[in-house]
């Protein structure tokens, strides 16, 4: 631990805990925080602070301490001014300081504005998590996005950097957060827009600066800031230092988009109806204690998944981000179908850790899943999609063109993502049923699950490739570009028997050393095969092969296959991967959002590491839950056993 200096700047640095104060305004100027105590040195390097605004005390604004009054010792460091104003710093170990601060003319204490550059910043108190939200504060100011009032205790979460806890000593103080456009930034390309297939053109999209301003009474009160650990369940094996993007990156799975309070797969895109819920939920199973951010999250993700529900199911029981704003009755199907059976496994996911809850979800629960069994129009078990998947442009009754999560392809028909996820969801639902003692309910989905278990494997095998198709189009054409998801979905979800499995996994493995893939450090390609041009998107940036979801790689899907490794007991190149893939995460931007640095972000790769596509997705670390439900070996539900 350094301590204050004693020239311009008073500075502390830890392990955990970089601080920089400007000695002639008493402002915090640099402000850098690694919640693991790593030596990875961003901490001291990347100041979370927007650099000339910083963290400054209200009673200095105006009148600025005096030089001669500005106390430093080993631990603390005082300033004054000739109006009686005080701002005391005491450090506490090397993870936090006490900040007192009196004589503020207002009841603002203290204003600090994140750098727009850094790792999108989530807050956390007890204010999101209520069922009244914070309601936006009005303002004229057109340089605010959005307002928002926050109570304290609050949790400040920097992706890639970890978490910072800001306590009051007294029980008046409040926390405005402000959205701010940067006028240093407002106009130019910023983020992404992420409609239209435009994943990867830049516009003047972004969300702007955090700016917090802390307010109490009598303009007096000390605030403790804390650098928190870094929040991640305990590993079930021996873990070293090559786990440490595991622990660093956990938490980036819950983003909060501060608009809406709830959590999509990134943090402009709202979680509600999305399929990215599923996600989150396998992710929240395997995570205890006694955490408070992680309670949080759960709280958050609970709301989420009624709202839902009460916003997003149509009338025959799809779940669709399209319903929203519906009026009464059944509009035509948009995007995402897949976003129906993910909404039935975050209901039965609920129940492992909140079944009071999850009871209150079950009967939107059933309606959807009831939907999805209307979906058998031949009656073999497999379900078909109403798209009918013969060409990327193929016209469609329900909305702008057919997807699932890989929406850069045709998928449709027999699509086999799909259907391992409605296996999923239905084989979960009676599950669940079958424990709250509904037998006759559960029977019903049980009867689905025997036929469809008959039929899958000779609907989707291909014996040319030696694997599973992606789809069976309507007019009988098997669409096959060894995807690896088609695959891995397959054996994870038990409906390919372990040997079968084992040699198709070794297939892709070979493809891929042959496609020059290497070690797969950005991720997992959804396909090792060029998909035909009829059968993907018409736009060159996101269809050329090696780019994007054609044959680009992503953490996401790292999940599935590399569970599905350590099932079929290729364990050693499993790890290899893993490890590969976690040293990126480590060593490198993972999530820096709808900001100016967005170009640092890993989403998606090429095999020789450019960037093809996305820069914020939340979904992205999926993959580490292979860790408990591959290498580990743990019982969870997305995994059969």
């Amino acid at each position: 631990m350094q301590a204050f200096d004693h020239k311009r700047y008073a500075s502390f640095d830890s392990p955990y805990l970089s601080l920089t104060f400007e000695r002639a305004t008493g402002k915090l100027a640099f402000f850098g925080i690694e919640s693991g105590g790593r030596d990875r040195d961003k901490h001291a390097t990347y100041n979370q602070l927007l650099p000339g605004s910083g963290g400054m005390p209200a009673a200095f604004r105006k009148a600025p301490p005096m030089a001669e009054a500005t106390v430093f010792d080993d631990s603390s460091l005082t300033f004054t001014n000739e109006k009686g104003a005080v701002s005391r710093l005491v450090t506490e170990g090397d993870r936090g300081f006490t900040w007192e601060l009196k004589g503020a003319p207002t009841s603002e204490i203290l204003n600090i504005r994140f750098n727009i550059k850094t790792a999108p910043l989530t807050i956390w108190s007890e204010s999101v998590c209520k069922k009244e939200l914070p309601k936006p504060i009005a303002t004229s100011d057109p340089m605010v996005v959005f307002k928002h009032r926050y109570s304290l205790p609050m949790i400040l979460h920097f992706p890639d950097y970890g978490r910072v806890k800001i306590e009051a000593t007294s029980p008046d103080v409040y926390c405005v957060e402000e959205l701010r456009k940067s006028e240093d930034y407002t106009g130019l390309g910023l983020g992404f827009r992420n409609y239209d297939g435009s994943h990867n053109v830049m516009n003047a999209l972004h969300y702007g600066c955090s700016s917090l301003t802390f307010r109490a009474k009598g303009g007096k009160a000390t605030l403790r800031f804390t650098v928190m650990e870094e929040l991640y369940p305990a590993l079930p094996f021996e873990g070293g230092e090559e786990w440490n993007g595991l622990r660093r990156c956990w938490m980036n799975s819950f983003a909060l988009n501060r608009r809406f309070f709830d959590m999509g797969d990134n943090i402009f895109l709202h979680g509600m109806a999305h399929l990215s819920v599923q996600m989150k939920s396998d992710i929240l199973q395997v995570m205890g204690g006694e955490d408070e951010h992680f309670k949080m999250v759960r709280r958050v993700f609970e709301r989420q998944m009624l709202n839902s529900f009460l916003c997003s199911q149509a009338d025959d029981g799809e779940v669709n981000f399209a319903y929203v704003r519906r009026k009464k009755g059944k509009e035509p199907m948009c995007a995402f179908i897949d976003s129906t059976p993910g909404a039935v496994i975050a209901t039965a996911g609920i129940a492992h850790w909140n079944l009071p809850f999850a009871k209150k979800l079950i009967p939107y629960a059933m309606k959807a899943a009831d939907f999805i069994l209307t979906l058998d129009t031949d009656g073999d078990g497999i379900f078909e999609v109403p798209f009918s998947g013969n060409y990327m442009d193929a016209p469609v009754e329900y909305g702008e063109r057919q997807r699932n999560w890989w929406d850069n392809f045709a998928f449709g028909h027999k699509d086999i993502y799909f259907n391992c996820l409605c296996h999923r969801a239905l084989r979960e639902l009676a599950s669940l049923l079958t424990r709250l003692h509904r037998y006759d309910e559960a029977k019903k989905y049980r009867a689905q699950l025997e036929k469809f278990d008959k039929n899958f494997y000779s609907t989707f095998y291909n014996p040319e490739t030696g694997v599973m198709a992606g789809w069976i189009s309507a007019d009988g054409k098997v669409h096959d570009y060894m995807f690896t998801f088609a695959v891995s979905m397959g054996i994870d979800e038990g409906l390919i028997p372990i040997p079968q499995g084992r040699k198709m996994m070794k297939i892709l493995l070979a493809k891929m050393e042959k496609e020059g893939y290497g070690d797969l450090r950005y991720g997992i390609p959804g396909n090792v095969m060029p998909v035909a041009d009829p059968d993907t998107i018409h736009w060159a940036c996101m269809s050329d092969w090696g780019r994007y979801e054609n044959g680009g790689l992503s953490g996401m899907n790292g999940f599935h296959f590399l569970t599905a490794m350590y099932k079929v007991g290729l364990e050693k190149e499993a790890d290899a991967i893993f490890k590969a893939i976690l040293h990126t995460y480590d060593t490198q931007f993972t999530h820096t959002g709808l900001m100016p640095g967005y170009v640092q972000s890993v989403d998606w790769r090429t095999k020789e590491g450019n960037r093809c596509g996305y820069n914020y997705l939340a979904d992205n670390y999926y993959f580490l839950l292979a860790a408990y439900t591959g290498k580990g070996k743990i019982k969870h539900p997305a995994v059969v056993r």
